[in-house]
């Protein structure tokens, strides 16, 4: 396809386009400038850095919850030995005051009566009743303190299991906020990268603009003279050059480069006819007309036809320019063409 052709369909697919868009009453944004995507980018770097402090934050307070699991594991299994040495204490002295009364049940008051009387003196005698009486109250005081050590002892497992519990919930609750903050900063992150490749596209975009108007202003530098800021028309051909030579018809003149808004996907390649595009020099024409190779004379210029085009049909001839600002610049008018050999 002619580069010509691409451009011209490339232009009518966009005011397709645009009359569908206005139709339809839809509103058409412009691409964000590199400002506006460097605030986004800095706004989405900044809040990444925040839920990266906040995930290093939820990740220490982990840290430090299961070390104090740790420590409250330790503490339960220590109460726990605690309780279990109380239960066996006091079971052996429930089974030694078993023995006694079972032996004061089996002897009966005799031997209390025989251990009375074999006092010698009435002093041995209170002191043995003080043993008897003694023995029955260490029995009853052992007992009791056993069974309270066991009752504070399964006090402070009860608490210490509901510091279990308590901590085991703030672990599941810190657990869930790290999910939600890693999704957020892998959602962020992926936002970033796409603002960041959006900014280096819309920064070699603006550059190629700035170079491309650059080019432009050199080009109309080049173009004016003593007319000012006013373009140079095309020269006028002057018919005595042409004595002798039979006009080939009157020619509808427009013009192309070789940049991707001319040319699409072909941009920088070569000609029909393998050549490269040369200013001065490369047209496209309708072979029909004008055979490729021909050399023509148009405005006191000789041309050499060496490209084509579909939307290139009958006497039209795109005359190729050395950047796009010439192909506005020179515009579409109609000349006289005329061979060269």
């Amino acid at each position: 396809m002619s580069k010509r052709a691409i451009r011209l369909a490339r232009a009518g697919v966009v005011a397709v386009c645009i009359a569908a868009i206005g139709h339809a009453g839809m509103s058409v944004s412009a691409e964000p400038s590199s400002s506006d995507l460097q605030r986004k980018t800095s706004n989405l770097q900044n809040e990444l850095n925040d839920l990266n402090g906040q995930l290093n934050n939820l990740i220490s307070q982990m840290d430090a919850m299961t070390q104090e699991a740790e420590q409250l594991a330790g503490v339960m299994a220590e109460t726990q030995n605690r309780l279990d040495a109380a239960q066996i204490a006091g079971e052996e002295q429930y089974e030694a005051m078993k023995l006694r009364i079972k032996y004061i049940y089996e002897a009966g008051d005799s031997s209390f009566i025989e251990l009375l009387c074999s006092a010698e003196s009435m002093t041995d005698f209170l002191n043995k009743t003080d043993f008897v009486k003694s023995v029955n109250e260490y029995d009853r005081n052992m007992l009791n303190e056993l069974l309270e050590t066991q009752e504070q002892i399964e006090a402070e497992g009860k608490n210490l299991e509901a510091q279990h519990q308590e901590l085991t919930a703030k672990q599941e609750e810190l657990s869930n906020k790290r999910t939600e903050v890693e999704n957020m900063i892998a959602s962020t992150s992926g936002q970033l990268s796409n603002y960041s490749a959006q900014l280096e596209r819309a920064r070699q975009a603006e550059l190629l603009a700035s170079k491309q108007a650059a080019e432009q202003q050199a080009a109309s530098g080049q173009q004016t003279g003593s007319t000012g800021n006013r373009p140079v028309p095309p020269p006028v051909y002057d018919p005595g050059d042409s004595t002798g030579k039979q006009s080939l018809g009157s020619f509808r003149i427009t013009h192309y480069c070789n940049c991707f808004l001319c040319c699409g996907s072909w941009a920088g390649g070569p000609t029909a006819s393998g050549t490269m595009p040369t200013p001065g020099r490369t047209i496209a024409v309708d072979p029909s007309v004008i055979p490729l190779g021909t050399r023509v004379i148009i405005n006191g210029q000789i041309y050499t036809a060496e490209d084509t085009g579909s939307a290139i049909k009958g006497n039209k001839i795109d005359v190729f320019v050395a950047n796009h600002a010439l192909t506005t610049q020179y515009g579409v008018y109609y000349a006289d063409v005329y061979p060269a050999d």
